[in-house]
């Protein structure tokens, strides 16, 4: 008894987890802008979207149009591509329980200080698709200064 009710188990989870497709289906993407979703759908379509429905140069309006009301949209400071953050300005300076709070607070004003001097202002929209293990995943449209897309991808937060 317990075989067979664990082999329908599997069963279930199977038809369930192959119920959305894996291609770019817009009406279940505008179904699913739940961010708490940690089972989204949207996670199952994503690489679809990106690689057969995204292009750069749609304008904003397109984006809309095809995704509907992003979860953020505005402008970040961000580094620029090929831009890191020195290992001398890790964040585990910042939080480390052996420093002293003069300490801390020198490498969380260096880390701040290159930040400033290094970051550039992106404009972007960020849509939930899904989680990791434990943080949420957004793919990120990003618009040139034309508000044309120039690139997207999908990040961790």
């Amino acid at each position: 008894m317990c075989g067979k009710n664990l082999l329908y188990l599997i069963i279930s989870w199977a038809n369930v987890a192959c119920s959305y497709p894996s291609s770019f289906d817009q009406e279940i993407w505008l179904d699913n802008p739940d961010v708490s979703d940690t089972s989204n759908p949207r996670a199952r379509m994503v690489d679809d979207l990106m690689h057969n429905h995204l292009k750069p140069g749609m304008s904003r309006a397109s984006i809309l149009s095809l995704l509907g009301k992003p979860y953020k949209d505005g402008i970040e400071n961000r580094l620029p591509k090929g831009v890191t953050i020195p290992d001398s300005l890790s964040s585990t300076l910042i939080h480390s329980s052996s420093c002293t709070p003069e300490k801390q607070k020198k490498a969380l004003d260096d880390f701040n200080a290159f930040y400033h001097s290094h970051s550039q202002p992106d404009t972007l929209m960020l849509y939930p698709v899904g989680w990791s293990t434990i943080d949420p995943n957004f793919l990120a449209v990003k618009f040139d200064g034309n508000g044309q897309v120039s690139e997207y991808w999908v990040e961790q937060h």
